[in-house]
């Protein structure tokens, strides 16, 4: 029996805890390995104590699979902000002794603490990057090659519903529904989308179905409402807040196209599932983005920041029913390859190589 330990957000609204719980739930059919979880405070824990209690209740010599994201090791105090992570994997490889898997969702190499990390990183046993982009990112700032291991983030099976049904129950039955899903900041786009809603078809309304977590995000809330209100848009835009596993079904199938405006990312599980429900989605062309739609060509892209490409690229898809269709064939597609029947597959793979 193989015993491994994961360090993770865990039962809360983040996506890290929920990502984990699917490949969790994948793990936990194989007969051989067991699974026990080591969960941080989605908010980040204040006193390093807190880790040296958790480090104390993993045995010794064991595997340990930590998700990494700088929120989940970093205590917030005013406007500084420091990373426990250091402390966790040096702790966890000499004096608990475990052989250490990383998962690394997102790190931001012009971060100064995401510099450090870095450096850290290379304590791992292995490294696990969702994409080449972040492979390629780690490798050139230190990273060891023969320590990064690509696995793609899992798409989960997700129910197909009547569209006209739910959009009369969220109450914009006849709309044509442009939907953000995740949480809500700055670097996600909203803003591009709001500036250019008054130059499409009155029928058009955007769903933001996510939440603001911290105070700068909380403030670029602020910001979208102001504009809202400015432009007079407060009937064609529904702020949902974070939204359930139901509530998403729904809303997802309601859905005419996802769009993704980002101005960085790394990886996105919002992206999965968006495309789980084979649903047409525009993205702007960060090189993320570029990478799905030469492996995939699962969505269209868009000049990132440029307003007007995203308004054509949006009335033209909304317009070709040919063009749509070929993307939720290509969606089916990226569903089959990136299954988490398939992720787990290829963890359990690396916990075998590593033991």
């Amino acid at each position: 029996m193989t015993k491994i330990n994961f360090i993770t957000s865990w039962n809360t609204e983040c996506g890290i805890a929920d990502t984990t719980r699917l490949l969790v739930n994948e793990l936990e059919k194989y007969e051989d390995i067991e699974i026990t979880i080591c969960p941080i405070k989605k908010s980040g824990p204040k006193n390093p104590f807190y880790f040296f209690k958790l480090l104390k209740n993993i045995e010794k010599n064991q595997i340990t699979h930590i998700q990494y994201h700088s929120d989940l090791f970093s205590p917030f105090i005013s406007n500084f902000s420091l990373s426990y992570f250091p402390i966790v994997i040096f702790f966890l490889k000499f004096w608990r002794k475990n052989i250490i898997i990383t998962t690394v969702h997102e790190i931001d190499s012009n971060s100064m603490i995401d510099k450090l990390i870095i450096k850290f990183l290379n304590l791992s046993d292995k490294l696990i990057a969702h994409n080449c982009n972040l492979i390629y990112s780690m490798e050139e700032k230190g990273v060891k090659k023969d320590k990064l291991f690509l696995i793609p983030l899992g798409t989960s099976e997700s129910k197909i519903l009547d569209k006209k049904l739910c959009k009369k129950k969220l109450g914009v039955l006849n709309k044509k529904i442009l939907t953000i899903f995740g949480f809500i900041g700055l670097n996600k786009g909203h803003d591009l989308v709001i500036d250019i809603l008054p130059e499409l078809n009155k029928d058009c309304i955007l769903i933001i179905a996510g939440e603001p977590r911290t105070k700068e995000q909380i403030e670029y809330k602020h910001l979208l409402e102001d504009k809202i209100s400015s432009a007079e848009l407060e009937n064609r835009v529904k702020f949902l807040g974070f939204v359930d596993e139901n509530q998403l079904s729904t809303i997802a199938n309601a859905t005419d196209v996802f769009l993704y405006p980002y101005r960085w990312i790394v990886a996105s599980a919002a992206l999965n599932m968006a495309l789980s429900y084979q649903i047409p989605t525009i993205t702007s062309n960060l090189d993320y983005f570029k990478g799905l739609k030469r492996d995939y060509d699962c969505i269209e892209l868009f000049k990132s920041e440029n307003k007007q490409d995203l308004l054509e690229k949006i009335q033209e898809l909304l317009s070709n029913s040919k063009q749509q269709n070929y993307l939720k064939e290509k969606c089916r597609f990226f569903n089959k390859k990136t299954s988490w029947k398939s992720v787990g597959d290829k963890t359990r793979e690396l916990y075998l190589e590593l033991i």
